[in-house]
């Protein structure tokens, strides 16, 4: 099956890649585009990133291009930049012992293109195009297994898994994002490598997480995650089995991608919905999540958590909505979005047709923070000055309460007015 580049390569990254191409040719190298972007240009699909390889060395690449950054020169990879636009370009290699089963002990460079392609994960993504020619190099019968949607190991993958403990959670991670299926024998090879798998960092298990939210579906990748037990080699405290609530991963599926936080409630609370939001916190610390996403990750867990438990999920009233949701939204995310009509439906994974409830909210501009009101501490400290600061924040707090009932309440001179019935009280 002929591979059509003109339509599938964006115009800007053919005329780079091509010129990247002929720049080696013509220097007496070999040089092919190589490893996902051939995987997704044979699926019929516009590759996210090119990768090339070639028998040129690091330092005879560096050479032919003015603007190369030496990305990870150690294994023989620079990358060429065009017009802004970053190009990986490997040199052949040839892999040594993983006595870590994390990377390989050295890298040699290689000679042939077929030395470079067997040392590499899937067939799926060990094929090689030439872009001069149009010639597809597919040794290991990697087209076949893309058009059967199956992952299968280059050669026996216990051996493959045992040297990289990554390449199990690499397949799940494909088995999600592609609709693929586990060849038997690879899939059998997650279970006896687990000894290895245990050994990768946390920021790359991590990663493989937050590649698969990016997918179509992130849900399935939970779901491998789970069956295969790879969730309690890096969390012992999570129960020996598994079962996600199927109802709330098709809400990951839902979810915007630019909600990380979301996704990360969603996904926890499907395995973990009994966890409190210190365990919580606990686990996506564990797992090198950022400070940022953790904290939108606990607000969304609990807002789940909350509703989940709600035993009358047709109507909830208008001062719930505003206090226990609406309100800590904005508290939490004022400061780095705009929190608009398309903000609030992106919660909808949460809140269902509710969100249509809380977008009305929303629009009417109610005041829901302490910050809204009309009157401040300032006020009272001026208004009534006996009244002891400690006080200050219950008037407040109930203030907030009757504004979040009725928001034409919030003016000042009915918020003193409430403020001296309250103090009164208090004095008394």
């Amino acid at each position: 099956m002929p591979i059509d580049t003109q339509s599938l390569i964006p115009k800007f990254n053919l005329n780079h890649l091509l010129q990247i191409n002929s720049a080696l040719k013509g220097a007496g190298f070999e040089c092919y585009l190589v490893g996902g972007s051939v995987r997704d240009l044979v699926m019929g699909k516009i590759p996210k990133e090119y990768d090339l390889t070639t028998n040129a060395e690091p330092k005879q690449v560096k050479r032919l291009f003015r603007t190369v950054i030496d990305t990870g020169i150690e294994h023989g990879t620079v990358t060429i930049v065009l017009d802004k636009v970053n190009y990986e370009v490997t040199t052949y290699r040839i892999d040594k012992d993983y006595t870590d089963g994390r990377r390989p002990d050295h890298v040699e460079f290689g000679t042939t293109l077929s030395e470079d392609l067997k040392r590499r994960d899937f067939t799926m993504n060990a094929l090689a195009f030439d872009l001069s020619t149009g010639i597809l190099v597919d040794e290991h019968f990697g087209q076949k297994d893309i058009q059967e949607r199956t992952i299968r190991t280059i050669g026996n993958p216990i051996k493959r898994f045992s040297e990289d403990g990554l390449r199990p959670i690499r397949a799940l991670r494909f088995a999600s994002t592609l609709d693929f299926f586990i060849e038997n024998e690879t899939k059998k090879a997650i279970h006896e490598t687990k000894h290895v798998t245990k050994k990768i960092s946390l920021e790359r298990f991590q990663d493989e997480i937050l590649k698969s939210f990016m997918g179509q579906n992130p849900a399935r990748m939970i779901q491998l995650l789970s069956e295969e037990g790879i969730f309690q080699i890096f969390l012992p405290q999570l129960p020996t089995e598994l079962n996600p609530k199927k109802n709330i991963l098709e809400r990951l599926n839902q979810t915007s991608k630019e909600f990380i936080g979301l996704q990360l409630a969603l996904a926890f609370y499907s395995i973990a919905d009994k966890s409190t939001a210190k365990e919580l916190e606990s686990i996506l610390r564990t797992l090198k999540f950022s400070g940022q996403n953790t904290k939108d990750g606990l607000l969304f867990f609990e807002f789940i958590s909350k509703w989940e438990s709600n035993p009358n999920l047709i109507k909830v009233d208008d001062f719930t909505l505003k206090k226990e949701y609406l309100a800590p939204v904005k508290r939490h995310f004022q400061a780095r979005y705009q929190i608009n009509r398309e903000f609030i439906l992106n919660l909808q994974p949460i809140f269902g047709d509710t969100v249509n409830q809380l977008v009305q909210i929303w629009e009417e501009g109610p005041p829901l923070l302490l910050t809204d009101l009309k009157l401040n501490g300032n006020h009272l400290s001026e208004t009534f000055p006996d009244l002891p600061k400690t006080n200050y924040g219950s008037v407040l707090a109930n203030l907030l309460d009757l504004v979040l009932h009725s928001p034409k309440e919030n003016e000042y001179s009915g918020l003193l007015r409430h403020s001296a019935q309250l103090i009164s009280k208090l004095i008394k």
